[in-house]
C-alpha cells in the first residue's frame, strides 16, 4: 500500500482518478483507522450479533413516521436518512471528493495510521419506487436524493451492500481498461499537517457539516489538534 504525505499528492490521485457525475467515476472514503475494512455498519459488531436486520429496520421505519422529515420515495432512500441519523444500515458512505476523504481520514484516532481507499463501482442503482429493480448480486453504487444538507456538502455517495458477503474487492474492469480498488496510508504524523491545508481549503467540519454541530466540532478538533503526536 503506497504512502500519501500531503494534500498535493491527493490531488494528484483526483486527476488520474476522476469522478464524474453524470456517466460514474471513482469513489473515495477515508478511514482513520487504516487497519479498518470498508464495512456497512449493519455487518459489524455489536450491530450484526444482534436482531436480524429487515426487523430492525422495519422497526425504524415504523416509529421515523413520527418525525416532519421523513419523506422518502422508497426504501432505499429511508435508509440514506437512517444512515445520516445514526442506524446501522447496509449502506456504506462515499465522497466524489477525495479532499473529503481525507478530511475524515485524518481528522480522528490521530495516533493510528489512516487509510484513503478508491472504489471504482461497476453497476449502479437506479430506482424508481422500489428497492431493487435491477439484480443485485454484487456491491452497487448509489446516489441517493440530497437528503441533508450535509450529503450535499460532502459530495456524497453510497455503496450498497444487500448481503455481508457483497464486500468491496478488486476487480478487472474490461470497458475502462483498469481496476476497481486502489488504497493508500496515511502516516499518524502526517494528520495534522494534512487537516490544517484542507483547513486553508475551507474543507473542514464547518463546510462538511453545515450547522452548530460543524462548528462546535470545528473548534474541538483545534485542541485536538493541538494535543496531537505529543
Amino acid at each position: 500500500m503506497n504512502q500519501l504525505n500531503s494534500v498535493s499528492e491527493l490531488l494528484a490521485i483526483a486527476e488520474a482518478n476522476p469522478s464524474d457525475d453524470y456517466v460514474g467515476g471513482w469513489f473515495y472514503r477515508g478511514q482513520s483507522n487504516w487497519e479498518w475494512e470498508p464495512t456497512p455498519k449493519a455487518f459489524r459488531s455489536p450491530y450484526v450479533d444482534g436482531d436480524d436486520f429487515e426487523f430492525k429496520f422495519k422497526m425504524w421505519l415504523k416509529y421515523s413516521h413520527n418525525y416532519p422529515d421523513m419523506e422518502y420515495a422508497h426504501e432505499l432512500e429511508a435508509m440514506a436518512i437512517a444512515q445520516h441519523h445514526g442506524f446501522a444500515t447496509k449502506l456504506l458512505d462515499w465522497s466524489s471528493n477525495i479532499l473529503t476523504a481525507a478530511f475524515f481520514a485524518c481528522c480522528d484516532n490521530f495516533d493510528c495510521d489512516a487509510r484513503i481507499i478508491a472504489y471504482f463501482p461497476t453497476q449502479y442503482i437506479y430506482l424508481g419506487d422500489v428497492i431493487s429493480p435491477v439484480d443485485i448480486k454484487r456491491t452497487v453504487g448509489y446516489q441517493p436524493k440530497a437528503v441533508s444538507k450535509r450529503l450535499r456538502s460532502q459530495s456524497g455517495y453510497f455503496t450498497y451492500h444487500m448481503e455481508k458477503s457483497y464486500i468491496i474487492e478488486n476487480e478487472f474492469f474490461e470497458a475502462g481498461n483498469h481496476h476497481t480498488l486502489k488504497q493508500w496510508f496515511i502516516p499518524c504524523e502526517k494528520k495534522v499537517e494534512i487537516l490544517k491545508v484542507l483547513d486553508r481549503l475551507s474543507v473542514n467540519y464547518k463546510t462538511l457539516f453545515p450547522d452548530l454541530d460543524g462548528l462546535s466540532r470545528h473548534f474541538c478538533l483545534q485542541d485536538e489538534m493541538r494535543n496531537a503526536n505529543k
